[in-house]
């Protein structure tokens, strides 16, 4: 016969208080009720569990090993029942939040004005950094990092979406230098980098399977250490710039930046969710990042609609997305 769930929780009570009074206290039943279930499982498993004295109980060597699969068991059943639970509960509390200071930016704060408006008994605290988040000593309940950033066991992690720099320009810009098609042809544009020196190397690796990657000395004219300066700097004309597709979208969307060098893109990554494990998660934070995942996809798919899509292996003589020829004087 199968030990019944009942019995098998009574006993992972009485392992846990030492006593079967204090289990019975645990559990607000009578003693009398803990000792029938604790000798019905034995009697079920024909094992003893349990050396009982007057003053003590001590656990039998088949009762630890037993023990530590029950009480396995009965955290997993506390977790579904506490999921159902939530299902109902409306997310309430303080949402602390994580994120780097680009994605704050152009993402996350538009989404949690959104989701305060949407659950009024939500607060939100955003901390936008580009150093390195440790969520338990900064009391933080989910972070948007950058793959490789968060490493710990003990977090759930959840990819966003592959990360990807692509070259953009301003149609002025392309205008009046032209439109380069290769990754070499940089050499005669100006650009602007991301970084401390003006003097990098831009690797770029090919959409089509077979064409080996490319790497291109770059002598900038403006080297800045913020994305979001590298951006307005592109946008207005001071060259070509190397920028996550994804911070880009309203500037395609508008016509002030466009994409450059299809089928090449550089520094591919991972955008990632991190959150403590999904055990007695807070309402607040399984919707939220159900939310940001939705929310992301939707941006992602929108901004497909705005880039090239990737080569099929022949060349496509096409004006860039969003280019516009400017009209002779």
């Amino acid at each position: 016969m199968s030990a019944d769930y009942e019995a098998m929780e009574t006993f992972v009570a009485v392992v846990r208080a030492g006593s079967f009074r204090g289990a019975a206290d645990a559990m607000r039943i009578p003693r009398s009720t803990v000792s029938q279930r604790v000798a019905r499982l034995e009697a079920q498993l024909g094992a003893r569990l349990l050396e009982r004295t007057t003053r003590s109980v001590r656990v039998t060597a088949v009762g630890t090993g037993y023990h530590e699969r029950c009480a396995r068991i009965v955290a997993e059943v506390e977790e579904a029942n506490l999921a159902v639970a939530n299902v109902n509960t409306a997310p309430r509390g303080v949402l602390r939040i994580g994120c780097t200071l680009l994605f704050g930016h152009v993402h996350l704060a538009s989404m949690a004005a959104a989701f305060v408006q949407k659950y009024p008994d939500v607060s939100i605290e955003i901390v936008a950094t580009d150093r390195r988040l440790n969520l338990v000593e900064e009391g933080l309940d989910v972070a948007v990092v950058v793959a490789g950033t968060e490493e710990s066991a003990s977090f759930v992690v959840r990819k966003i979406q592959a990360l990807e720099l692509q070259a953009f320009a301003s149609p002025d810009y392309l205008a009046r230098r032209g439109v380069p098609r290769e990754p070499e042809e940089l050499r005669d544009h100006a650009c602007v980098v991301f970084g401390d020196s003006r003097q990098v190397t831009w690797l770029f690796e090919s959409q089509r399977p077979t064409t080996p990657a490319r790497s291109v000395r770059i002598d900038g004219r403006l080297a800045m250490n913020s994305l979001m300066m590298v951006a307005n700097a592109a946008v207005n004309g001071a060259g070509v710039a190397l920028l996550p597709s994804f911070m880009c979208a309203d500037h395609l969307r508008a016509g002030r930046l466009v994409s450059v060098l299809e089928g090449w893109v550089s520094g591919r990554g991972e955008l990632r969710v991190v959150y403590p494990s999904t055990r007695h998660l807070a309402p607040r934070v399984r919707v939220f990042v159900d939310e940001l995942l939705q929310s992301y996809a939707t941006a992602a798919r929108a901004l497909l609609e705005l880039l090239p899509q990737p080569p099929d292996g022949s060349r496509k003589s096409r004006k860039p997305v969003g280019y516009r020829e400017r009209s002779p004087r």
